[in-house]
């Protein structure tokens, strides 16, 4: 009787926690090719949701954050989304997409094309799955992955024999990241020229009272371009951006003791 009396509590225990185990469990995960993409060109990521529980998942969804533009009072995809699966729909700045039932043991996908462009920040995509099935883990559920890209190199001579004639395109607001973001309201965008020496000075035509420096850094990811404008008592503006198609530079203006205040730039040959 004794021994009975065991095996039946032992059975009784162990019920809940081979309940608890029998359930769905999805897992996430996000790939990009190419990686790296160059910079404006398409690259395609992929969103696989796999099922790595000991139950079928039913009513499997999965909901993708794009990198979004920090414009007001209307916020868009940071970048050009093109193609996207069959399964998903564009809402915002996310794609929503329905997967249906995901058996034990299996995954389904969904992709997305997007071509992204200089930004000052990383451009992230945070991919989430969702099911009506109880889930053992909701931890791995979630994946997020950051863009790898690569430039152009340099539209312009390191120094110059004669000055290289810039045009500066910018706009100019709060905590904006990208001159993307100035491309969605043309209206926004002034321009001047500037002048590229080949001692690594730099000249305002028209503003006489302000000069600056440059330096032009080849990596293996691209040219990088900076320069400074200084009105006489110091340092008034820097910029940092890189290369772009065209010969063209893009990249974020900030202005010490600007406070939140930053201009996009597009830097291109004349």
């Amino acid at each position: 009787m004794l021994v009975k009396s065991i095996a039946v509590l032992t059975v009784l225990f162990a019920a809940p926690s081979a309940l608890a185990a029998s359930r769905a469990d999805l897992a996430t995960s996000i790939t990009t090719s190419p990686s790296p993409a160059l910079v404006y060109a398409t690259a395609r990521y992929t969103v696989r949701v796999a099922n790595v529980g000991n139950r079928n998942a039913s009513g499997c969804t999965v909901h993708i954050d794009l990198p979004a533009t920090h414009t007001s009072p209307q916020v868009y995809v940071l970048g050009d989304v093109g193609g996207t699966s069959s399964a998903c729909t564009q809402n915002g700045t996310a794609l929503d997409c329905t997967l249906g039932t995901i058996n034990k043991g299996k995954n389904k996908s969904v992709y997305f094309d997007i071509a992204l462009p200089v930004n000052a920040a990383s451009l992230d995509f945070t991919a989430t799955a969702a099911t009506t099935s109880s889930e053992n883990d909701l931890g791995n559920n979630s994946a997020s992955a950051a863009a790898d890209q690569t430039f152009y190199a340099a539209g312009v001579a390191t120094t110059p024999s004669t000055p290289a004639t810039m045009v500066n395109s910018h706009c100019t607001g709060t905590g904006l990241t990208a001159w993307y973001e100035c491309t969605l309201s043309p209206s926004s965008i002034t321009a001047h020229v500037s002048e590229l020496h080949d001692d690594g000075t730099l000249t305002i035509p028209g503003y006489a009272g302000y000069t600056g420096g440059w330096t032009l850094t080849p990596t293996s990811v691209g040219s990088f371009l900076y320069f400074n404008m200084n009105d006489g008592s110091g340092i008034v503006a820097e910029f940092e951006g890189w290369g772009v198609d065209g010969g063209c530079f893009e990249g974020l203006t900030t202005f010490p003791g600007g406070g939140a205040w930053v201009s996009p730039y597009e830097v291109c040959p004349q």
